[in-house]
């Protein structure tokens, strides 16, 4: 009885996950046939430049690879920036009080005016895109580990002091099921920001990745193209959730569990 409601509780939502593609590539093309091929392509247009961007060597060796590289490089700095200063925020607040007007700053500048700074600091090249990616990722993480933190029970915190709980049993029962769920959220947030301003700086100030693609493509009024290129960023977005977030939510559920 319970498989069966579990099968039919996965089926119905593949149902409704099938209609939402369904409505979105409908609206896509009832837009795109209104707006002109040269503001909007189709998404049969978009596929068919896709199919044809995944043919060509240069592609994948100068165009997607640097792109997810400078990606994970920078995200991996930010995710141990930001959570290494959220953990310290979240267990002592006179540090997050400290820490406040370095991550007001990060978190309200725009991402043009970031890419522009770090044009300034680093030149163009992967640095100026690992920075903006880490700048970027750092104040995401930062805000879920110190949230996730203050929202232990003060009263738990004390009893573990006053019984003195090993450290490890502390940050296993204690901390890590606080975090865990704000923690892959934020990872998911900020790999989405991350892989946005990765594409802008690369389109501003790179000749390699997915931003110097869709520069290229924008340089030669190819709309098919620069649709196909942004397809490819949500798709790299995509498979990366799935594959490495997706172990990272189970090792930090697992994690939490007697």
């Amino acid at each position: 009885m319970k498989n069966s409601l579990s099968m039919l509780k996965l089926r119905r939502g593949l149902l409704w996950r099938l209609l939402g593609c369904v409505l979105f590539l409908g609206a896509w093309q009832w837009a795109a046939a209104r707006g002109g091929g040269l503001a909007l392509a189709s998404p049969l247009e978009t596929w068919f430049a896709l199919v044809d961007l995944a043919a060509q060597p240069w592609f994948w060796t100068q165009g997607m690879l640097p792109t997810l590289g400078r990606v994970l490089a920078g995200f991996g700095l930010g995710l141990l920036a930001g959570g290494l200063l959220g953990w310290i925020a979240g267990i002592y607040p006179e540090a997050a009080l400290l820490l406040l007007p370095f991550r007001w700053v990060l978190s309200s500048v725009p991402g043009v005016v970031l890419v522009i700074l770090a044009m300034l600091w680093c030149g163009v090249g992967s640095g100026m895109i690992i920075l903006i990616v880490a700048l970027t990722s750092a104040p995401t993480i930062y805000m879920a580990l110190q949230e996730g933190l203050g929202a232990v029970d003060p009263a738990l915190c004390e009893m573990v002091r006053l019984y003195r709980v090993p450290l490890r049993k502390r940050f296993t029962e204690l901390y890590l099921p606080a975090v865990a769920a704000p923690l892959v959220s934020a990872c998911v947030v900020a790999l989405g920001g991350g892989m946005r301003v990765a594409i802008l700086g690369e389109t501003l100030g790179a000749s390699q990745g997915l931003g110097y693609t869709l520069a290229l493509a924008r340089a030669d009024l190819n709309t098919p193209g620069l649709y196909a290129v942004a397809l490819v960023s949500m798709l790299l977005v995509s498979a990366i959730e799935a594959t490495f977030l997706r172990c990272l939510r189970n090792k930090l559920c697992g994690g939490g569990r007697p």
